[in-house]
């Protein structure tokens, strides 16, 4: 990233490029965290932890802002862990290699980590820059937010002292955000019968790959496959073919869709050539039906070794028919914003237990109004439970209801306007932000979240605009200055 070092956003860029340099997936960010709190202590920059993980820093007002609204700027310390199918990256160990392509800052592969890096990487070029005029403040970086809001959840009331809080986890420059969804998780458990397979059958594994994926929320309009339910419906039209289902698998987070699935069937020998020419079909099928979304799609079939066991035909039927009628996408949009989705879910992820034969299947439905949130959870409850699936919900948090009257909104739109001579946009988004659950624990607070141009995050397709990185922090430090 040395060439972005003449941009106005400089410092941005070399904490973003620090913290691209060390692991930090959801759930294992103590790597970062250590190395913000010997940064922190090296600066003389107050800094503590609390008992779930988050990171508390606070800087003093400038000279003359003594007596202005004490601000916190918040992120959250956690990136996705996605990347293709024919990557070795380990999101543990190595480090993420970034790749400047044009207009954009990408990775090789990989989720890239701006959502949310370059918001936490921006925090810390205000606490570490003395020359930017400021009231008291304040930086919140919370714990796990990607796989559950841990810390945004884990926050106790009176650990900090600002009134504004400005969330850095939006995705679109020219864009502030008032409001956001909330969201449930549905949790199946899928018990199956299964059998041993006989000596003269064949193994064959399906695997559906290339898909795009990305964000369960703020992607869910783009009608991208989901590669969990397109598998499903391949296998259900295999109907010329009589094969037993042995594994089932796809996707591997929640609030993201699902890019990849596989399959291994057993069937006779003898349909090996009529499989490989229905496969074939599909595939052309496929490429049309999602020509205007998906243009690397690649459903394949190969010869593998022939499992031990198989399912039932009655639990095989149960697990095909609910993965296949399982709603999925859009269920409403919002009446006051237009093209913003108010509810969806996402079905994102199965994985096969074989101790316990047991599939188990994550979905996560969000929306911004707390009564269609319940409904669709339980819609799916019944849906999945229909089939003989155990099924609970945990991790339900609130979404963030709009403030028409909050002065932090007036404040950023009227420095937008001094800066870039346009209004931004008045947003909510469909997505989770942290925003919702700080306001349960501390109501008071006037909140806004803004970002810059972040396409696609939770895939390896996601990429950062970079000059839109440069209007964020122009506004930012402008922001700060500006709040009385």
């Amino acid at each position: 990233m040395q060439s972005l070092q003449s941009t106005a956003a400089h410092s941005v860029w070399s904490y973003f490029s620090t913290i691209c340099s060390i692991p930090h997936p959801s759930k294992h960010e103590l790597q970062l965290v250590e190395w913000i709190k010997n940064w922190a202590n090296e600066k003389n920059i107050q800094c503590s932890q609390d008992d779930i993980g988050n990171l508390i820093l606070s800087k003093p007002a400038s000279i003359g802002f003594e007596n202005k609204t004490p601000v916190i700027l918040q992120a959250h310390l956690d990136m996705v862990p996605q990347k293709n199918s024919d990557s070795a990256h380990d999101f543990v160990r190595d480090p993420i290699r970034t790749v400047i392509k044009g207009e954009w800052l990408h990775a090789d592969n990989t989720t890239l980590g701006a959502d949310n890096g370059i918001g936490m990487a921006s925090c810390l070029a205000v606490l570490a820059d003395n020359s930017l005029q400021h009231g008291p403040l304040e930086v919140l970086l919370t714990t796990d937010e990607e796989t559950g809001m841990t810390g945004a959840f884990g926050l106790k009331a009176g650990t900090l002292k600002g009134k504004i809080l400005i969330n850095t986890d939006s995705e679109q420059e020219g864009e502030l955000y008032v409001g956001c969804a909330g969201g449930v998780n549905v949790n199946i458990q899928h018990h199956y019968e299964k059998m041993e397979t006989e000596p003269a059958e064949a193994g064959f594994e399906i695997t559906l790959t290339g898909l795009k994926g990305g964000h369960s929320g703020c992607d869910i309009n783009l009608h991208r496959g989901n590669a969990i339910k397109v598998l499903a419906a391949v296998l259900n039209n295999l109907d010329a073919i009589p094969f037993h289902l042995s594994l089932f698998e796809g996707g591997s987070l929640r609030n993201a869709i699902p890019r990849e699935a596989h399959a291994v069937i057993v069937c006779n020998k003898q349909y090996q050539n009529s499989l490989e020419i229905l496969i074939n079909n599909l595939q052309m099928s496929l490429t049309e039906k999602f020509k205007n979304s998906e243009n690397k799609l690649q459903l394949e079939v190969k010869s593998c070794h022939l499992p031990t066991s198989i399912l039932t035909k009655k639990s095989q039927d149960a697990l095909l028919n609910s993965l296949h009628e399982c709603e999925n996408g859009i269920f409403a949009m919002d009446e006051q914003f237009s093209d913003v989705v108010q509810t969806s879910c996402n079905l994102g992820v199965i994985t096969q237990n074989r101790e316990n034969n047991r599939f188990d299947i994550q979905v996560l439905v969000r929306s911004q109004r707390e009564d269609e949130k319940q409904n669709i959870a339980t819609k799916i409850t019944h849906h999945f439970e229909k089939f003989g699936a155990h099924v609970r919900t945990d991790g339900n948090y609130p979404g963030w209801t709009p403030n028409q009257h909050s002065p932090i909104y007036q404040v950023m739109e009227n420095t937008y306007q001094q800066l870039f001579s346009e209004k931004p946009k008045t947003m909510v988004i469909h997505a989770g932000l942290e925003c919702g659950l700080f306001s349960e624990q501390y109501p008071e607070w006037d909140m806004i979240s803004f970002g810059p141009t972040i396409n696609f995050p939770h895939s390896p397709d996601e990429k950062v605009h970079i000059a839109s990185v440069d209007k964020y922090w122009q506004l930012l430090v402008a922001t700060l200055k500006a709040i009385d």
